[in-house]
């Protein structure tokens, strides 16, 4: 796997959104066996991986005859098929088990399967599956997982400037279809997430000129916990107002299905350049960090960093097996010459250190889709099955980076390079204040709050230990949450939060952490629209 796959081809989807908060939280780690003893969830013995199987009861034969009335192909264990379709793509999940899964081909269909499942009393869960790209599996929660394969359909209408997708189409296909019509959204780079990501955020180098992917929703075509098709938008009233509410930063199963998704797209760029810029030292990336802070924290375009300037520091330490210890990579909105302006200004800033890059690159291009195919490489590449795990946390907008804390970042950094085989990185994804993602949204409040990071951060380990193995994970998620840790120690007192499209696991309190003050709220809409619970996994908000 290459740095540039693990630095950016996992800045999301799905998965879903971030939380400010009154106070600081601590974010401890949940053991294995404080979330096996749920009686909700279970460990599903047949697989490799520990996993939270849906239910021990086997799925009903009335269940069972009501699918085959839906009209959706259904695949069961005993199909051929059937290893592939339950195949996590973060392997150290194996295959999992759901009791069927349903590939519907239209919404009336997806309807018919709620239907389904809701008449089981909330005995069956369902899960549905769109790009399939999921840290921790939980699409693969369900007795019952809708698989989407059969609805990507993307369709850009240039007169109104927006495109509908279907619950299966991912990110790269989607960027393709637009970027041929001279359109765009601010996404994640990985190809193969879902369009449904924008549900949890999205993150992508356009988004500080144009915002979260879920900024530019404008409707919902919704299946309920009653089978019921819903359209929501912003002139929504009632419980559906409540639902345009909580969707757009809690939606990842846990009030319906969304099966269509339409975006209203921003007019692609006529010149973008992507940059690359690698430090030799941790020293020198601890510099960096500190400068991005200080430039980025400006509220004045002229001597900060212009919101066409889209950039991650990415530290990965020394000796890892990646060029230098660090890079400052990402996108700008416009010709080289104005890139270079604007990198001046952070050059000028690391010269006066002594702190010089290494490796220097800058490339303008004149297409969309070659500027996006240039960062997320083949737009059609397939799924990519790997071991991974991560963390997130995000800042309350005042960091306060010092050289000491800093340096306590890069160290804990620098301690986790290889540990047991492993590739591991963090990331600081660049907001601010001149950052969109920082703006009030267009389309109405959503339940997705938080609007105030300097700095977006990932803490990635790439090739992370397997189950069958728990001292050798045990150490590296020791070593991984070491970075964490580190990072929030810069401020011991500030309201840091997580962000669910990178879920975590191993997270405990992570209602709290993924949505903060909205919590109550959101629970309280999941209580009424889904009482049964149908819509559930292990972290939804039934659990939080």
């Amino acid at each position: 796997m290459t740095r540039n796959f693990i630095s950016q081809g996992l800045i999301f989807l799905a998965i879903t959104l971030l939380v400010t908060q009154q106070v600081a939280v601590a974010y401890p780690l949940e053991s294995l066996d404080s979330v096996v003893g749920r009686s909700d969830f279970s460990i599903d013995q047949t697989s490799s991986s520990p996993f939270f199987s849906r239910s021990k009861r086997s799925l009903s034969s009335s269940v069972k005859s009501c699918l085959s009335k839906t009209g959706a192909k259904l695949t069961y264990p005993s199909n051929s098929t059937y290893d592939n379709l339950a195949k996590a793509e973060n392997t150290n999940y194996g295959i999992l088990h759901p009791d069927v899964i349903v590939s519907p081909s239209s919404t009336q269909q997806v309807a018919a399967t709620v239907k389904c499942v809701a008449a089981d009393n909330g005995n069956t869960k369902f899960s549905p599956r769109g790009g399939g790209h999921g840290y921790a599996a939980y699409s693969l929660a369900g007795n019952v997982v809708m698989d989407f394969s059969n609805m990507t359909n993307i369709v850009v209408n240039s007169s109104t400037k927006q495109v509908v997708t279907g619950a299966g189409a991912t990110l790269g296909p989607l960027a393709k279809a637009m970027g041929q019509q001279g359109f765009a959204l601010p996404h994640g780079t990985c190809p193969q997430v879902g369009s449904a990501h924008g549900l949890g955020g999205g993150w992508g180098y356009a988004s500080r000129k144009w915002g979260w992917m879920m900024d530019h929703i404008v409707a919902l075509e919704l299946v309920d916990a009653n089978g019921n098709i819903r359209t929501l938008t912003q002139q929504s009233t009632g419980s559906d107002a409540d639902l345009w509410w909580a969707l757009r930063g809690a939606g990842s199963n846990n009030f319906g299905v969304v099966t269509h998704f339409t975006y209203a797209m921003e007019q692609a760029p006529p010149l973008t350049t992507n940059y690359n810029h690698v430090y030799g030292s941790n020293a020198d990336c601890a510099k960096v960090l500190l400068v991005l802070q200080d430039l980025g924290s400006k509220t004045d375009a002229n001597s900060g960093l212009p919101s066409e300037f889209g950039a991650e520091l990415l530290m990965y330490g020394e000796n890892s097996g990646d060029d230098g210890a660090c890079s400052l990579s990402g996108q700008f909105l416009g010709s080289k010459t104005s890139y270079q302006r604007t990198m001046k200004k952070i050059n000028s800033a690391l010269s006066a250190q002594g702190v010089t890059a290494t490796k220097v690159s800058a490339q303008e291009f004149n297409n969309w889709v070659d500027a996006l195919t240039n960062i997320m490489g083949n737009l059609d590449q397939p799924k990519v099955y790997e071991p991974y795990y991560a963390q997130s946390i995000m800042d309350d907008g005042t960091p306060g980076y010092t050289a000491s804390s800093a340096k306590a970042i890069t160290d804990a950094m620098q301690a986790a390079v290889g540990v047991e085989g492993s590739g591991n990185s963090i990331s600081f994804d660049l907001n601010g204040p001149l950052s969109a993602t920082n703006a009030n949204p267009a389309y109405g409040a959503m339940s997705f709050n938080h609007r105030n990071s300097l700095f977006f951060s990932q803490i990635y380990s790439y090739a992370f230990p397997g189950f069958n193995d728990p001292s050798a994970r045990s150490d590296a998620l020791q070593k991984i949450s070491a970075i964490t840790q580190a990072t929030r120690n810069a401020k011991p007192n500030g309201d840091w939060h997580a962000y669910q499209n990178y879920i975590d696991p191993e997270l405990k309190n992570f209602g709290t952490a993924y949505y903060g003050n909205n919590l109550n709220r959101l629970k309280s809409i999941k209580s009424t629209s889904d009482p049964k619970t149908i819509f559930d996994f292990p972290q939804g908000l039934a659990h939080a």
